[in-house]
């Protein structure tokens, strides 16, 4: 593992925020552990000037804890004169909000016109922060105080039927130990909290192999504590990976890195590895853009559960998604989500999150002064966060840098929505990319980061879907080509190309069977050259238009129809499918226009020729109707194949891109490569059955024998070349949609 490259480490101003929030935990902490109110000095950086965010956020959590949970009431013209930092011009609103309402809380009359008068200057966001339709809630980031009740807890000690083991993480408001039930002699994951959330009721309704599994509850009524146990993951969380990530180049990034912090989480819990696990050894060999997947996938379908469930988790962050033993990843803390299937909960009772992680709806609807609600979000936020968290797994970076911490925090929210509303380009430091980083997953995370939700993926199975394609290349260039194919640039040009494809084939037949019957047949007839020509031209000038100008038009309409679709509404209607069937069938309608034509052709010859010359002998009707039926089977054969392929690859991904792929049903893949095989039979039995006529009829034509020989063999061998690359195609194609058909999601989010 390569040290600390410049570029990769994560910038200052990244890590700010979260420095930031250690420091007002610690003082969250504080406050619990002691008698007397700490030094909030003592918590300020010794860097000048202070931190304007930092000392609001932490004169908040001091207020709260004087006026509520202890009886130091301070004003906030104490704090003024403590840090002249804090002067009037420049005092933040929403610390005389929370002062404001502090001391309505503690029983005291207080006049809004009070505190309007205190800051003239912000006189408006004040009155907008005191108009406020619903209840007062607080602007502060720690806006509940742990209950001092938690540092009672300790590794060795028993509580009810559990005995903990070790502390596998805290915050302020819970604390979650490694611990064994002793009535069922297993371990788990003890989450010890306050009782005041419906965690349990809302994971209660979830069972999916990427969600952690709640097995039960347990109630401690005297101290107001839920002892919510789960299941017990040794393998950390993704946040142990990304902290490995940031310190790899990324050329030298490899699944082998989720192995390493793997193997640490589990040395760390004295757990062994899991070595013959198939799961933890094929890891070992992908490259990090399909681990990124590989993760991806799973969590994007776990969300996509949950989401149906009427479940939205609303706090998708690497510290909260953890791993098993062999590396499966599964959502865990939905303690601020919010189900709608849980009686008397609202989207405004759950509100929280992480602020590197939300998306701009949701920090609006955290922003206290903008009118965005809660009850607005919807599962792409969740999808907005999943994104931007793996688009740092992928770069080592987050896509947004953390403003600056100096101004207020209705601010600091500000400049955040801003940059998530100006959007972000993965592709604009292309050095934090992995070399080998597929350009389809770049723009699959892009959309995840679009600053409008109608832009983004509709749901997880979709983004799941995308994610799965980047795992299948085949599939990927042909529904999504680069940019840089010339499939990409035969754009406008599809129903000429088609046309060509058809048109050269069928041309070539047309002037071998024109010359081969004027030498065998025309020469040995009198008085027959003249009617030939006529024949021949009245036929070609109807065949020939005829059949190009109905090919030329049926690809116009899967054109017209797939443009038709995109310019109606983001979301196709089912006409969309049809769309599809008839472009996997255009070169088998080719074929069939062709055929029958030439087929029409064999019969219209000797006929037209019985009527402008008289009888023909017998061997003549049948040299027509058999030289026309061969060169028909070429007709046939080679046009299937030349636009079977163009247009899989050209105007296929076309109807595709508007449509959810995901639920395409595979069958029709699966005809078509089926009937690909019969046209391939019908391409080596042409030049076979040419020599065979030629032979049987007795014509001493050695020539004919030797091009049909030669370009029979050219033409055998192209046309397989092209069935193998076809057949390919089809088995990418119908691999992918076969995962994502219901009843296999579960299944395949767990194969590789």
């Amino acid at each position: 593992m390569s040290e600390t490259t410049p570029g990769l480490e994560a910038t200052e101003s990244q890590l700010a925020l979260d420095a930031l929030t250690e420091v007002m935990e610690q003082f969250v902490t504080d406050w619990e552990a002691g008698q007397q109110p700490p030094d909030l000095r003592k918590y300020l950086p010794s860097a000048d000037p202070v931190p304007h965010f930092l000392l609001n956020e932490l004169i908040k959590i001091d207020l709260e804890y004087r006026w509520q949970r202890f009886n130091f009431p301070k004003r906030l013209q104490e704090y003024i004169a403590e840090f002249p930092e804090l002067q009037a011009e420049s005092l933040p609103v929403d610390l005389l909000y929370e002062e404001f309402h502090l001391r309505r809380q503690n029983g005291f009359e207080v006049d809004p016109d009070d505190y309007l008068g205190c800051l003239p200057t912000a006189s408006p966001q004040l009155q907008q922060l005191f108009d406020l339709n619903h209840a007062y809630q607080t602007t502060s980031l720690f806006h509940q105080t742990k209950p001092q009740t938690l540092d009672q807890f300790q590794p060795g000690q028993t509580v009810d039927d559990f005995e903990l083991l070790t502390l596998l993480g805290q915050g302020a408001f819970a604390r979650v130990f490694q611990a064994r039930q002793n009535s069922m002699q297993r371990l788990v994951a003890l989450k010890i909290s306050e009782d005041s959330s419906d965690e349990p009721q809302t994971l209660a309704q979830l069972d999916h192999d990427n969600i952690v599994r709640v097995f039960d509850q347990r109630i401690l009524a005297d101290e107001k504590l839920r002892l919510l146990y789960m299941q017990y993951l040794p393998g950390g969380t993704l946040q142990s990976v990304i902290e490995i990530i940031r310190k790899t180049a990324p050329a030298e990034r490899s699944g082998s890195l989720l192995v390493s912090a793997l193997n640490q989480s589990l040395e760390l819990r004295g757990e062994s590895r899991p070595a013959e696990s198939v799961t933890y050894q094929t890891l070992r060999s992908l490259t990090w853009p399909e681990t990124i997947c590989w993760i991806g996938i799973r969590l994007a379908r776990a969300l996509d559960y949950a989401h149906q469930k009427g479940v939205l988790h609303r706090d998708i962050k690497p510290a909260n998604v953890l791993l098993t033993a062999d590396g499966v990843p599964k959502l865990a803390d939905f303690n601020i989500s919010f189900s709608s299937q849980v009686a008397g909960t609202t989207p405004a009772a759950y509100f929280g999150g992480s602020l590197a992680y939300m998306s701009p709806e949701q920090l609006e609807a955290y922003d206290h002064t903008h009118p965005r609600l809660p009850e607005s979000l919807d599962e792409r936020s969740d999808l907005y966060s999943l994104g931007l968290m793996l688009a740092e797994l992928l770069t080592g970076i987050r896509p947004f840098q953390t403003p600056a911490a100096t101004s207020n925090w209705s601010d600091l929210l500000k400049q955040m929505i801003e940059q998530r509303k100006t959007g972000q380009s993965l592709q604009a430091s292309p050095q934090h990319l992995p070399p080998d980083c597929p350009e389809h997953l770049v723009t699959v995370l892009q959309k995840c980061l679009a600053p409008d939700p109608q832009d983004r993926w509709s749901s997880g199975q979709e983004l799941a879907s995308q994610l799965e394609l980047c795992l299948n290349p085949r599939a990927q260039q042909i529904l999504f080509p680069s940019s840089k194919s010339w499939f990409h640039r035969c754009t406008g040009c599809e129903v000429l190309i088609v046309v060509l494809i058809v048109a050269i084939p069928n041309i070539l037949a047309g002037l071998f069977n024109f010359f081969h019957n004027q030498k065998h047949i025309i020469e040995h007839l009198k008085n027959s050259q003249d009617a030939f020509w006529n024949i021949q031209s009245a036929i070609n000038l109807i065949a020939y238009p005829t059949g190009l100008g109905l090919i030329g038009w049926l690809t116009w309409t899967l054109i017209r129809g797939g443009t038709v679709q995109q310019d109606r509404s983001k979301s196709p209607d089912t006409n969309n499918s049809l769309l599809q069937h008839r472009c996997l069938r255009l070169g088998h309608y080719a074929a069939l226009i062709c055929t029958t034509e030439w087929i029409i052709a064999g019969i219209a010859y000797p006929i037209s020729m019985h009527f402008a010359i008289g009888s023909l002998p017998a061997s003549a009707y049948m040299h027509f109707l058999g030289s026309l039926l061969l060169c028909g089977l070429i007709a046939a054969s080679y046009p299937f194949f030349g636009v079977t392929y163009f247009s899989l690859h050209t105007i296929y991904p076309q109807l595709i891109q508007r449509a959810d792929f995901s639920q395409l049903p595979p069958a029709p893949l699966e005809k078509l490569k089926k009937l690909s095989w019969v046209y391939l039979i019908l391409a080596f039995l042409v030049p076979m059955l040419s020599i065979a006529a030629l032979a049987i009829l007795n014509l001493d034509d050695k020539l004919a024998i030797v091009l049909l020989t030669i370009a029979g063999t050219l033409g055998a061998v192209s046309i397989f070349r092209v069935f193998q690359s076809l057949q390919a195609d089809l088995d990418a194609l119908i691999r992918l949609y076969a995962k994502n058909q219901p009843g296999t999601q579960t299944d395949s989010a767990n194969r590789f």
